[in-house]
């Protein structure tokens, strides 16, 4: 019997995300075209917990810094006992762990193992060394993403590709969570059309602007709710934000969701205000449903969205365009659900969970 080949994925972080929700899928799609996946993570991460809810293989280890010597001993062993081809690394102190313990394996052994850094930010100016001679590839979720690393001439570009997240439109089709019986009891007892905003809590999403934006979006249309799927750092600052402006009747916190399809399907528009954003997938998923969607121009949202085609596009921090935004979608619904169509049609040809799956396989073979 030949055995299946063995690939790992890495993520440092305690919270969840787009970005570990989307290695997340990108394990399972990998498990069920043969090869044998395991998850490097933190104990008690949130994704920890998910990835084994997913009947995902997964091996503790701590991550506490890039350094951390414990950290190199347990990648080591699991290294050592995987032989993986390749390494999917997703936070900046597994990365650097695991590549060099890849780089120092090939001084003893013929087999190379390929470590692919994922990289959904770029803050300040980006250095030349670990790109270049660190990682096989660094990965980015967009071209925009893309084009802040190459602002250096020192990188070679070759060495920066784009991966597109791929989503399981299908998943999504037959999802028949319902949201928990406290969501569905509070919009029971709040009935209007309801916004939904599926993101991180941390202050770049830009909750706080729709948050500001309500309070004028209210005063035409009293019964509008806003319901924030997610958790974060910034959740006790929203519960204030939403007690100071007034909106307890109006807007309300639904922590995380095992689908995002269960809160999406009873919306009537999705936003997705980031103040920065390396892409995004909730509104990916949010057209792929239909549902009238609006975002920021910020970052690679722009490259899943055609302003006034499958969606709408707002400045970046702009309360004032989010207030026109949103009430144009209320006042015109049919014109809406047209561009949710057009929506459907512009993310499939473009993110699917088959294609992001090809490029995989590409890069590791």
């Amino acid at each position: 019997m030949i055995q299946a080949e063995s690939i790992l994925f890495t993520d440092s972080s305690m919270n969840i995300g787009g970005q570990e929700l989307q290695a997340l899928q990108q394990i399972i799609s990998l498990n069920q075209v043969g090869f044998k996946v395991t998850l490097l993570c933190k104990p008690h991460s949130a994704i920890l917990e998910r990835a084994k809810n997913q009947g995902i293989a997964v091996e503790e280890i701590p991550f506490r810094n890039a350094l951390h010597i414990t950290s190199f001993k347990k990648v080591f062993r699991v290294i050592h006992k995987e032989t993986p081809i390749a390494i999917f690394s997703h936070g900046s102190h597994d990365a650097l762990i695991c590549s060099l313990i890849a780089k120092w394996s090939s001084f003893f052994s013929k087999d190379h193992i390929a470590v692919y850094r994922i990289k959904t930010f770029q803050h300040g100016y980006p250095l030349s060394f670990a790109y270049n001679h660190l990682f096989t590839k660094t990965l980015t979720p967009s071209f925009y993403l893309r084009s802040l690393f190459l602002k250096n001439p020192m990188i070679n570009p070759r060495k920066i590709e784009v991966l597109y997240p791929g989503i399981d439109f299908s998943r999504l089709s037959k999802a028949d969570d319902l949201l928990p019986g406290s969501v569905l009891e509070w919009i029971s007892s709040h009935p209007g059309p309801i916004i939904a905003h599926g993101a991180i809590l941390r202050g770049e999403k830009g909750h706080h602007i729709i948050l500001q934006a309500l309070v004028e979006v209210k005063k035409k249309f009293p019964t509008i709710r806003y319901l924030m799927a997610g958790d974060g750092q910034e959740r006790s600052f929203l519960e204030g934000e939403i007690k100071k402006l007034g909106l307890e009747n109006n807007a309300l916190l639904i922590g995380s969701l095992p689908s995002i399809a269960s809160l999406l399907k009873v919306s009537t528009i999705a936003v997705l205000p980031s103040l920065i954003e390396p892409l995004g997938m909730f509104q990916i998923e949010a057209q792929y449903l239909e549902v009238p969607t609006i975002v920021s121009r910020a970052g690679g949202i722009t490259e899943t969205t055609v302003h006034q085609e499958s969606g709408l596009m707002v400045e970046p921090g702009d309360v004032r365009g989010w207030i026109t935004a949103i009430c144009w979608m209320l006042d015109n619904p049919i014109k809406a659900k047209q561009m949710g169509a057009k929506g459907r049609a512009f993310v499939m040809a473009k993110f699917s969970r088959e294609i992001n799956t090809s490029q995989l396989i590409k890069l590791i073979k």
